[in-house]
């Protein structure tokens, strides 16, 4: 009989208090294939139940840890905030005895993205293959119907760059087009959709919502998460304009487990969503 994995399991929370039942149930399920669990949760800035229901979940749990980053709101840009917070939870990984060693982090959202039923036995195969070989340093989880987080997402031929960049100079090259429109024109067509019966899709970098990663991995990577990027745009008068642009902080800290020859998976078969039809996102307006 094959050992069960030691499994951390790591999370964001803010104002989510409304999904955290489904996702602790979650949290819950997964963690009976471990031998072993802990639980490691970041929570900054909650006006609702938040604290009080992982405090109230977590009471008397072993290897249960709650922090507290009230305050970290005031630095108002999304991606930063969240490339502190996960490399906070790196460091926690790297400091605390009683996680160091531990064989796998499952990294989840903990909103509504993380509230979807996961297949304990589609999870399974995902940890089996991650510790089938020391190169696979990560999986993550698939959608039905479309792929919804783009953003996050690095392959040669699906999605080499930024997808937000190419909506960027789209727009800058087309200034008489509307936001929504360079949005159609880039990244809207960059979005695949991937059937759970394909084989594991080899990535430079994925998200999703869910990820198990080999911990040894996340200890070495010599890349830290990084939440923004500077964009020199040139006018017609030879001028450029420098502004620091929002960046999904998982491309760099993948990166990182890609030059320790890590390798990176979808786990196409790992569902955790359905996302049927494709809308312009009301967040873009921070990337113009």
């Amino acid at each position: 009989m094959e050992t069960k994995p030691k499994i951390a399991f790591v999370g964001l929370a803010q104002n989510c208090a409304q999904h955290l039942p489904a996702v602790l149930r979650n949290i819950e399920n997964m963690a009976t294939l471990a031998s072993e669990s802990a639980f490691l949760f970041l929570e900054n800035d909650s006006t609702d139940n938040t604290k009080a229901i992982l405090n109230g979940w977590g009471g008397g749990r072993p290897n249960f840890t709650l922090l507290n980053f009230d305050g970290l709101n005031s630095l108002g840009v999304r991606t930063v905030k969240l490339e502190i917070l996960r490399n906070t939870y790196v460091e926690c990984l790297r400091t605390y005895k009683n996680l160091k060693n531990f064989d796998l982090v499952v990294l989840i959202d903990m909103d509504d993205v993380g509230t979807w039923p996961i297949d304990l036995g589609e999870l399974s195969k995902a940890i089996q293959f991650v510790q089938s070989d020391s190169q696979n340093a990560g999986v993550f989880a698939n959608q039905l119907g479309t792929y919804y987080d783009i953003w996050a997402l690095r392959h040669k031929t699906l999605c080499p760059g930024d997808a937000w960049e190419e909506v960027i100079d789209y727009k800058n090259s087309h200034p008489a087009v509307s936001n929504e429109e360079a949005f159609n024109q880039t990244f809207k067509k960059r979005i695949p959709s991937f059937s759970p019966t394909e084989k594991p899709i080899e990535v430079d970098s994925a998200f999703g919502g869910l990820g198990i990663y080999r911990m040894s991995y996340i200890l070495k990577n010599p890349n830290p998460y990084l939440g923004y990027t500077i964009k020199s745009i040139p006018s017609n008068d030879g001028i450029f304009k420098i502004s620091r642009r929002q960046y999904c902080e998982h491309v760099h800290f993948h990166a990182g487990i890609r030059s320790l020859g890590g390798k990176l998976f979808i786990w196409p078969s790992l569902i955790n969503g359905e996302y049927r039809n494709v809308t312009f996102p009301h967040y873009v307006q921070l990337f113009f």
